[in-house]
């Protein structure tokens, strides 16, 4: 893909988390803007959460490769990066904490000629030195009819 301006899409992010026999689904939706710069796609969204809270996200993919920025009234920021172990801080309401990501699989998939795109990611998530789960996250992108 080759976006040289900001695009509007919509984002749908599903997160399955694993541990001690336990799994849970997260869903969110968001609404933004995809680009590409200096080798790097961007992916800049509003999540839409049904507790009114405020988060706007930034996605940077590169080979191998993401970072994920989140800022408002959930903070974080985490590199996962395919085969290392990441450092990365989480910050909510209730406290901050210094987070780390073993990432498994990082993916991503933007067909030529579509306008509809995927990451995905699969990771062993720590919080404070402690396992909190294996996280498998498919974000799905679609430009939007302008």
């Amino acid at each position: 893909m080759s976006v040289k301006e900001k695009r509007p899409i919509t984002v749908q992010m599903e997160t399955t988390i694993r541990q001690g026999g336990e799994k849970e689904r997260l869903s969110l939706n968001g609404k933004g803007n995809i680009y590409v710069k200096k080798g790097y796609t961007y992916l800049l969204f509003k999540e839409v959460h049904n507790d009114k809270v405020n988060v706007q996200t930034t996605v940077k993919i590169g080979e191998n490769e993401v970072t994920i920025i989140r800022q408002g009234d959930l903070s974080m920021r985490q590199t996962y990066t395919v085969g290392e172990k990441t450092e990365g801080i989480y910050r909510s309401p209730f406290g901050y904490w210094q987070t780390t990501a073993k990432t498994h699989v990082c993916h991503y998939n933007w067909p030529a000629n579509k306008t509809k795109g995927k990451l995905q990611l699969k990771y062993d998530y720590f919080l404070q030195g402690e396992p909190s789960g294996t996280f498998d996250v498919t974000i799905t992108i679609e430009e939007e009819n302008e």
